[in-house]
Parts: C-alpha cells; structure tokens; sequence
C-alpha cells in the first residue's frame, strides 16, 4: 500500500464552510439555491437525478441538495443509488409537497435534514453544514474501514491485543508463538495502515463498528499468515 492509499482523511483536509455543494432540481428553484449559498459554498446545479449521477463521483464526499419530486428519478431514488453505492455524501431533501411519512422514510434512510420550500437561506446554510460534517466523517471511517479491511485474520488478532496494551511477549506466549514474529506481524500491520492514525482511536473504531478481515470469518486464523511471519522471522535471524 503506498504512502499516499494509506493518509487518512481528516476535518482539517476541509477548511470551515467549505466542500462539494450540488444541488438537484427539476426546477429553476436550483439556481435561486445556488445564488443563496454562493457567498459560503460553490455550488453546481443539475436538472434531474440522472444528469446527476453521470458527472458526479459518488465516491467522494459532499452535501446534495435534492428534490423530492423531479420528472423521471425522483429524489428518494437517488437517495437509493447512494445507499446501494455505500456513497459518503450527506443528503438534505427539499420539497414543497413533503409529508411526514416521506419525510420519516427519508431520514430513516440516512438523509441529514429535509425542508420545505420556500427555503430560509440560513436553514438551508446550517443543513448543509451539518449535511458536510457528517459526509466526511462518513468518508473518513469508511477510509479507515478500508484500512482495516486489510489486515490478515491472524494481523487483526495482533492488532487487537496491541490496542489492549500487551506487550509483545505476553502475545506471543498467548499465541504460540516467537516473539520476533508477533514483531514481524506487527511491522506488516504498521505498514498496511501507513500510521494513518493513533492506533487506540482506530481500536475503538474497529470494536465499536465490529470491524472484521475481508474474506475471512472473525476469529478463524489463517495457518500461512503464522508461517509468513515465522518465515520472515527465520530471514531476519539468519541476517
């Protein structure tokens, strides 16, 4: 994993008031938006859902602004397409005909606000804020997710008891094995996450999301990934 697969994105890559801003709107109500948050953001508007999701990257993080009701895909599709795409982008909902039931479906499937229209412009500021804050902490923890993801089940296992404070040789003892390969193994865990962050907060993530290897069921330990590390220790020693 390069230097660069493995930085973490954190709030300080995004200065205060600022980050992707889109606004969907089957009507000429979107440029009225885009004229109201110009002074704080720099938004681009789209005409419906579609033309939407063909130039934009669902990947990255940002704060849609989005009709409910538009001609071919409406809002809540759209809001589907992210969700099926795992995308980090904070959604807030604008419509003049919402109900409290859409308005519940909406927020239940992870919208940040939803607001009627006419929209006060500094509601519609403040959503949007909150609306960022959430997509890149959104987008950060899927990163680190990522990062996490990997680990070999036999690493995560080490990872795990590191975050708890054993040392090495108490690990090591737990586990069977030598001393110089619970090193080896956490040199190799130290190289996957790139330092991308102080590993206590990235402990705390992966017990509180339950985070496990990909590919691998959560405590079953991989026999080629002890004989890696003893193979690797054997090199050492032999340097």
């Amino acid at each position: 994993m390069s230097t660069e697969q493995a930085q973490l994105p954190t709030a300080e890559d995004r200065p205060q008031n600022h980050g992707p801003v889109w606004i969907v709107d089957d009507d000429d109500v979107r440029f009225s938006l885009s004229f109201a948050l110009s002074p704080r953001y720099e938004p681009q508007t789209f005409g419906s859902g579609e033309e939407f999701l063909s130039q934009v990257s669902l990947d990255r993080p940002g704060c849609l602004i989005l009709d409910l009701r538009m001609l071919g895909m409406t809002g809540l599709d759209v809001q589907k397409r992210l969700i099926e795409a795992q995308s980090p982008i904070g959604v807030v909902f604008l419509s003049g005909h919402g109900d409290i039931r859409t308005a519940v479906s909406a927020m239940e499937s992870g919208a940040v606000s939803f607001l009627e229209k006419p929209v006060d412009p500094d509601l519609l500021a403040a959503a949007v804020q909150k609306a960022l804050d959430a997509s890149y902490e959104r987008h950060r923890r899927k990163h680190i997710h990522k990062l996490l993801s990997t680990l070999t089940a036999r690493e995560m296992q080490i990872f795990r008891m590191v975050c708890q404070g054993r040392k090495n040789s108490d690990i090591a003892e737990e586990l069977f094995v030598s001393k110089r390969t619970v090193e080896v193994h956490r040199m190799h865990i130290s190289r996957k996450l790139g330092y991308a962050a102080p590993i206590r907060f990235l402990w705390e993530l992966a017990e509180l999301e339950e985070v496990t290897p990909m590919g691998k069921a959560a405590g079953k330990i991989d026999a080629a990934d002890a004989a890696e590390a003893d193979d690797a220790s054997e090199e050492d020693d032999e340097e």
